[in-house]
Formats: C-alpha cells, structure tokens, sequence
C-alpha cells in the first residue's frame, strides 16, 4: 500500500525542497550592503512628501475571507454538472457542505470579519 504513495511523496518533497531553495536562495545569494538610502521610499527618485500609508489588516483579512468563501463556493461546480449520476446521496453530501461553509460564513460576520472601519 506505501509503495503505491512512494511516487507521490517524493514528488511532494522535491517540491518543498525546490520551494525552500528557490525562497532562500535570494536571502543567501544576494548583495548585502544596507544603508540609510536603501531603506528609504523610492517614488521615481522625487524625494517623498509624506509618510507612507499602508494597507489595514482589515483590507487583507477581508481579501483572505474573500478568497476561502469563493473557492468553497467554486468546489459546487463539479457537483452540480454530476449532479444526475450522484443522485440523492450527492445531494445530501453537497447541502451538508453548503451548511457548513454557511455556518462559517455567518460566524465570521458576526464576529465583524466583514467590516471595514
């Protein structure tokens, strides 16, 4: 039985491992000569006027849920175009995925993941 995953698990650690290199390999690899004028904001060398503004957390939390719900709700797709061949079983197994992602759905709106200010 292991043998039959052996192909699949060292496919899975040669990509870690290419991950990791490619990843690491810039920190490792590249110039290291920090400076005062390196850390400094670049805006098309105009030296800038104010502060930098960066994005809330809020902006990229709400991305993120975006993101999860749309591909739950994407993963329906395949049921829905087998939906004659899986019959009511399929039915009951895609309405229990829909209460759940809708269980979720409704817990991160009530904490307030959803809201902006």
């Amino acid at each position: 039985m292991i043998s039959q995953y052996g192909g699949l698990l060292l496919y899975v650690l040669v990509a870690c491992a290419v991950a990791y290199l490619v990843s690491s390999s810039s920190e490792h690899m590249g110039p290291k000569s920090p400076g005062g004028l390196k850390r400094t904001t670049y805006e098309s060398g105009i030296v800038p006027e104010a502060p930098v503004k960066y994005f809330s957390v809020r902006f990229y939390r709400v991305a993120m849920f975006f993101m999860i719900f749309d591909v739950a709700v994407m993963s329906l797709y395949p049921w829905a175009t087998s939906l004659k061949a899986l019959r009511q079983v399929g039915m009951l197994h895609a309405l229990a995925f829909l209460l759940i992602v809708g269980v979720a759905f409704a817990y991160v709106w009530k904490r307030g993941g959803f809201r902006w200010d």
